[in-house]
C-alpha cells in the first residue's frame, strides 16, 4: 500500500475526545503511536494477550483433569460466546456511559481475582468442583467483553485519526506475537501446574492494569455526565447507527464470511495436519509460529501507512482464502508454510483497517456499541462454523473442506468487491456524527 503524498485537512476530534497538545519533543501531547499514552497502551494490550492465551489452554486441561468430558471442555469453552450474547448489547452501552480508565481498570482487576482464585483453588483441593471452573469462565468472558468494549472505544481517544491504523497495526502485531508465543508458553507453565498457569495469568492482568493506569489522556476525561436515555435507548440506537450504515454492514458480511473460513478449518487443521501431512505436535507448533511472525511483519508494514480503506479489507481476506484454498488443492507441508504466512498476514491486514475505520467512522460517545454489535455478528456465525466444518471433514475429508472454505471466502471477496465495498477510503471515513 503506497502512503498517499497529498496533504488533507485537519480532521475533526471525535465527539468525547479530548483536544490535545503536541509537546516540542513530540511525547505526552501528542495523540501518535508514539506517544507516552499510546506506549502504555500498547504495552498493556501486549502483555494480557499473553494470559488470554495462557487462559484459553489452562481452562480446559482444568475442566479436563476433574471430569475426563470432553462435553464438560466444550461446555467451558462455550461460555465467552454465550456472555457475548447475553452480555454483548448491555456491556457496549454500558462501555459508552462510563470514563474508558477506570473501567479498564476494574475490568483488569476483577479478572486478576478470579484468575488468582482459580490458582489457589486448584493448587489446595485437587477435588475442586467443576462448576466454580464454568462460573469463572462465565464472568472472565463478560469482563472481557466490557474491557474491550471500552477499550476499543479509548483507542481513538488516545491516538488521533491519521495515526489509527498504524496503532491498530502495532495491536494486531502483538496479537500474532501472542498468537504464536502464548501457546507455547501455557503448555510450559500447565505442565508444571495448572494452578501456576492461572496465577500467571492473574499477574498479567495486574501488569496490564498498571499501564492503563499510566495513560495520561484517560485522567483528562471529563466525569460522565447524567444520562436521560434508557439502557435500553442507548443500546437500540447503537444498533440502529450500526443498520444504517451500509459500508460497514458490507464490511461486516465480508468479516462474517473470513471468519466462518478460518473458524472450520482452525477447527480441524489437527485431523488435517495429523492424516494429511504426518506432522507432529513440534511441526505443528512451527506452523503457528510462522502465521505469528508473518503477522508481526505485516503489522510492521502497515506502521508506515496513514490511509484506512476498504480495498485493504477484500485484499487480506482474498490473500488468507488463497492459502486456505492452496492447503486444500495441493496439499503438502511446503504449501502450507504459505498457507500460514497467507492467514497471518491477510488476518493481520483485514483485521487492522477494519478497527480503524470502524474507529474513525462512529464517534467516541458510540463506539463501545458499534464495537459490541458487529462482535456480536462475528462471533454469533463461529460455532456454526465449526460445526458444519466438523460435518463437512467427517463426511468428505479435511481436503475437502480446506478446498470448500477456501471458495467461500474468495466468493465473499468477489462479493464486497462487487458493491462497492473496495472504492471506501479514508475520506470517505465520518468522524462526527449526529
Amino acid at each position: 500500500m503506497a502512503r498517499t503524498l497529498t496533504t488533507r485537512p485537519a480532521e475533526p476530534t471525535p465527539r468525547g475526545a479530548e483536544q490535545t497538545t503536541t509537546t516540542a519533543d513530540g511525547s505526552p501531547g501528542q495523540r501518535s503511536v508514539r506517544s507516552h499514552d499510546f506506549l502504555w497502551f500498547w504495552r498493556a494490550y501486549t502483555v494480557s494477550i499473553f494470559g488470554d492465551q495462557i487462559t484459553l489452554v489452562a481452562l480446559p486441561i482444568a475442566v479436563f483433569a476433574r471430569t475426563q468430558s470432553a462435553l464438560a471442555v466444550g461446555i467451558a469453552a462455550s461460555m465467552q460466546g454465550a456472555t457475548t450474547l447475553v452480555f454483548g448489547l448491555f456491556a457496549g452501552a454500558l462501555a459508552d456511559r462510563l470514563r474508558h480508565r477506570p473501567v479498564l481498570i476494574l475490568t483488569d482487576l476483577v479478572r486478576a481475582a478470579v484468575l488468582g482464585f482459580l490458582a489457589i483453588m486448584v493448587i489446595a483441593t485437587p477435588t475442586y468442583p467443576v462448576e466454580v471452573l464454568y462460573a469463572a469462565a462465565f464472568l472472565l468472558g463478560a469482563f472481557t467483553i466490557l474491557h474491550d468494549a471500552a477499550g476499543g472505544a479509548a483507542l481513538p481517544v488516545i491516538v488521533s485519526g491519521r495515526e489509527l491504523l498504524k496503532a491498530n497495526g502495532r495491536l494486531s502485531g502483538s496479537e500474532s506475537v501472542g498468537n504464536a508465543g502464548g501457546p507455547a508458553l501455557a503448555g510450559l507453565l500447565t505442565s508444571l501446574s495448572v494452578g501456576l498457569a492461572f496465577g500467571f495469568d492473574a499477574l498479567t492482568f495486574l501488569l496490564s492494569m498498571l499501564g492503563v493506569s499510566r495513560i495520561r489522556a484517560f485522567r483528562a476525561q471529563r466525569p460522565s455526565q447524567s444520562h436521560p436515555t434508557t439502557m435500553r435507548s442507548d443500546i437500540f440506537e447503537g444498533l440502529r447507527v450500526v443498520w444504517a450504515d451500509r459500508a460497514v454492514v458490507k464490511a461486516v458480511v465480508l468479516l462474517a464470511a473470513m471468519n466462518i473460513m478460518a473458524v472450520a478449518v482452525e477447527a480441524q487443521f489437527i485431523p488435517y495436519a495429523k492424516t494429511v501431512l504426518h506432522l507432529s505436535a513440534l511441526g505443528v507448533g512451527v506452523y503457528f509460529a510462522i502465521g505469528g511472525a508473518a503477522g508481526v511483519l505485516t503489522a510492521m508494514a502497515l506502521g508506515q501507512s496513514e490511509d484506512s480503506r476498504g480495498s485493504a479489507l477484500i485484499l487480506g481476506a482474498a490473500i488468507f482464502a488463497a492459502g486456505v484454498l492452496l492447503a486444500g488443492i495441493v496439499p503438502s507441508r511446503l504449501t502450507v508454510v504459505f498457507t500460514y504466512i497467507a492467514a497471518g498476514s491477510g488476518s493481520v491486514l483485514t483485521f487492522s483497517h477494519w478497527s480503524s475505520l470502524r474507529q474513525r467512522r462512529f464517534p467516541v460517545r458510540l463506539l463501545g456499541r458499534v464495537t459490541v454489535a458487529t462482535r456480536m455478528v462475528l462471533f454469533g456465525v463461529m460455532p456454526v462454523a465449526a460445526v458444519a466444518g466438523g460435518a463437512v471433514a467427517r463426511a468428505e475429508g479435511s481436503r475437502a473442506l480446506f478446498v470448500a472454505a477456501g471458495c467461500i471466502g474468495l466468493a465473499a471477496c468477489v462479493w464486497a468487491w462487487a458493491v462497492g465495498l473496495g472504492s471506501l477510503r479514508v475520506d470517505d471515513v465520518i468522524t462526527d456524527q449526529q
